[in-house]
């Protein structure tokens, strides 16, 4: 994907005055980087990114960073990439997280979905699930009688290695640390260093492998009644980020709502669906 052929230049925003792509060494990485997902590292984030660099240039036995950037973007390598963009992205989720949006997700937009299309499936797109906390909780949450009818819940990441402990279903206390005692004795059973999630949950999410910058390549137009996409897009710089709010916006179906994360706006995004505010908590709907 090329940014600069849709009339938009890579860097547009946060990202091309930041200083770290103007370094000599890492620079031009940094901007592939952009290419490829739209990442952006400023400030303290450049310091990290050039901090992790240096380590995956040890770990792939180059004697320097200088030789790795030159080698990795002479001779484009799509797994080093991955590995590179799995050592770059935090993944830091918890089940529960942001719980109000589930609550208005399903006690105020579900009811009308199935009463405008009886026996249509719920659709609901968990994009940059990390380890999957987001979704299962909706499974969680669903089984609980909160909610009636078929569901189908796909959450999406753009990291492998995440999507994988995912599907495994493990996880340790600091993933529950926001889940209450009738959760975790219902939902989860102990096991040497955490907890395994119920199978009967873990039946309910379908992951698959995504780049959100990439979004609209693999995921057809009018597909879901709602999408979590959130405490992501402050990564992007407002160039991805309208990128990816278009092609969530395309993926929703009339009367679908997008839910970003309470420190993320999309004031500045006209692709975002239009605004609504239910009891002081914020969302995007598409019009029927």
């Amino acid at each position: 994907m090329n940014l600069a052929r849709e009339g938009v230049a890579p860097g547009e925003g946060a990202g091309g005055g930041s200083r770290l792509w103007s370094d000599p060494v890492v620079g031009p990485l940094a901007r592939e980087l952009y290419r490829r997902c739209g990442l952006v590292f400023e400030g303290g984030q450049g310091h990290l990114f050039r901090k992790r660099v240096e380590r995956r240039a040890s770990e792939a036995g180059q004697s320097n960073v200088g030789e790795y950037v030159a080698a990795l973007c002479a001779r484009p390598d799509e797994r080093e990439f991955e590995r590179l963009i799995e050592l770059l992205t935090v993944n830091e989720t918890y089940f529960f997280r942001e719980e109000e949006h589930f609550t208005l997700l399903i006690d105020t937009f579900w009811p009308e979905w199935q009463r405008r299309s009886p026996g249509t499936p719920v659709r609901i797109w968990s994009a940059a699930c990390s380890t999957g906390c987001e979704p299962y909780t909706l499974g969680m949450l669903l089984r609980e009688g909160r909610g009636r009818g078929q569901v189908e819940i796909l959450g999406t990441d753009v990291n492998e290695r995440v999507l994988g402990e995912a599907k495994e279903g493990s996880f340790g206390e600091f993933a529950l640390r926001n889940t209450s005692q009738y959760y975790r004795e219902k939902y989860f059973q102990r096991q040497p260093g955490g907890f395994r999630l119920d199978p009967a949950v873990r039946g309910m999410v379908r992951f698959q492998q995504l780049n959100l910058v990439r979004a609209a390549e693999r995921i057809p137009p009018g597909q879901f009644h709602a999408i979590f996409c959130r405490n992501v897009l402050i990564y992007f710089d407002l160039a991805a980020k309208r990128r990816v709010i278009r092609a969530l916006s395309q993926a929703l179906r009339p009367g679908g709502v997008l839910l970003v994360g309470r420190s993320e706006s999309l004031f500045n995004v006209p692709e975002a669906p239009p605004m609504g505010n239910a009891g002081g908590i914020l969302y995007h709907r598409k019009p029927w």
